[in-house]
């Protein structure tokens, strides 16, 4: 099977870095001499959990979806603009971004760390003395991990390589793989969900792991999520409907659950505390102590209707017309957890899908359970258009202001083919560049075209 390329890269997605159950940056630049095989961390279930831990450290990093996994897609949208002094995130802004930006560089090489700490996990679990059922659970939240990471890249980048197989040094050419067509990808995180969502457990002891490890529930959220970007509507409304029928899951009003971490409505949260901080201080406002380095738009406050409580809940105007991410607050302690799924999605998905199917009656139902939590009424109607186009434009404003800052709104529009006209780019742009630095190391890269 195919392996990860990058020399670089090699040691950083070792040893030291498999264990360690921070969330710091620090362990992505980790060298080999300081790194301990993976045979002497998988020997026993201690060693096993701590590379799971690792794992999800790993998944939460600044590079990855703890901050700039996101944060490309809000500010390569209309919804966050660039307030500061970076010049990659000024680019991307401008959407003038090319193969050299350290932002797109940063969330392709932390992408396969990731999957790569996933494919340790995946090899070397079921040598381990231990419980068959933990065995279980560990490669099921491997996949999990394994299958967000390959979503990601290829909703960034089209036609990415598939990983399945762990890198280890020393290296040779068969490590140098050509790119996968993005169709064949999606397959491969389809068959990772698949299998997850039959080993993983609905719920962990605690809240606490429930939320904020990888669950059947988390399983069947992305897969609801991969089939609506496939276009398997059927499937899409299916498996979005397993979740919204898991007990496990449940709205609260919507400043609960930006305000608290691991509520009923988290599916799968990333976690931080003291000790492994997040690294969203780039959106805090300057009156806040934040650097303030994004900003939302003007355009994003002006979509939220009279009455709708989400947008006090997600922006803050810092002056007349300065408009500050609210969705992070905490400057002092760094602990905001970051929502990757969550069940009002769960719901939008499950709205869009109808409407694909003609289940307009469904679809309002759906939105209507959104709408009256957003407006704290539940005596509100709603009414949305009655053809396909104008309702699925409908169903993506309403996600516009739910999933303000979450990272959804760039592919949103590129999915369903607005972004050249929303965004009034080239066609190209709709998908970012292959990093220069990867090509530079594995010449069987190609370019995606425009680059």
């Amino acid at each position: 099977m195919k392996s990860i390329f990058n020399k670089r890269l090699l040691g950083s997605l070792l040893g030291v870095a498999l264990i360690a159950s921070s969330c710091s940056d620090d362990l992505l630049s980790l060298e080999p001499v300081a790194s301990l095989s993976s045979n002497a961390v998988f020997v026993n279930q201690q060693g096993a959990n701590a590379a799971v831990l690792g794992m999800y450290g790993g998944l939460a990093g600044g590079n990855n979806l703890g901050f700039r996994m996101n944060v490309v897609g809000d500010i390569a949208s209309n919804d966050v603009s660039h307030t500061g002094s970076f010049n990659t995130w000024r680019d991307l802004d401008l959407k003038n971004w090319d193969a050299v930006n350290g932002e797109i560089g940063a969330i392709w090489s932390s992408s396969y760390n990731s999957i790569n700490r996933a494919n340790n996990i995946i090899a070397q679990v079921d040598g381990i003395d231990m419980d068959q059922s933990l065995k279980d659970q560990y490669r099921g939240e491997a996949l999990f991990v394994r299958a967000l990471n390959h979503f990601n890249l290829a909703n960034y980048f089209g036609d990415v390589p598939i990983i399945t197989t762990p890198t280890a040094a020393p290296i040779d050419d068969s490590y140098f793989v050509s790119r996968d067509p993005r169709a064949s990808v999606y397959e491969r995180v389809l068959q990772d969900l698949t299998e997850a969502a039959s080993l993983l457990p609905v719920s962990y002891s605690t809240n606490n792991n429930t939320r904020h490890r990888a669950t059947r529930g988390a399983a069947q959220a992305l897969l609801a999520r991969l089939y609506l970007y496939t276009g398997d509507y059927e499937n899409a409304e299916i498996a979005a409907t397993e979740v919204i029928s898991n007990s496990t899951y449940a709205l609260v009003p919507f400043e609960n659950q930006v305000a608290s971490k691991g509520t009923s409505e988290a599916i799968f949260e990333l976690f931080f505390d003291a000790n492994n901080q997040n690294p969203v201080t780039f959106w805090y406002g300057r009156d806040n102590g934040g650097r303030f380095e994004f900003g939302a738009t003007e355009d994003l406050w002006n979509s939220f209707e009279a009455g709708d409580l989400r947008r006090q809940s997600s922006i803050r105007e810092e002056a007349p017309g300065v408009f500050v991410n609210f969705k992070y607050r905490d400057n002092t302690t760094g602990t905001d957890g970051v929502h990757i799924l969550r069940l009002a999605e769960m719901y939008l998905i499950r709205a869009e899908a109808r409407v694909r199917t003609g289940d307009f009656l469904g679809a309002t139902s759906d939105i209507q359970v959104i709408r009256r939590r957003a407006f704290g009424d539940q005596t509100l109607v709603v009414t949305i258009p009655a053809n396909v186009e104008d309702a699925i434009d409908f169903i993506l404003e309403e996600r516009r202001r739910e999933f303000a800052f979450e990272g959804h709104r760039w592919h949103d529009l590129v999915r369903t083919g607005r972004a050249v006209d929303e965004f009034e780019i080239q066609a190209f742009r709709t998908l970012m560049p292959i990093p220069l630095n990867a090509r530079d190391v594995n010449p069987n890269l190609t370019q995606n075209d425009g680059y």
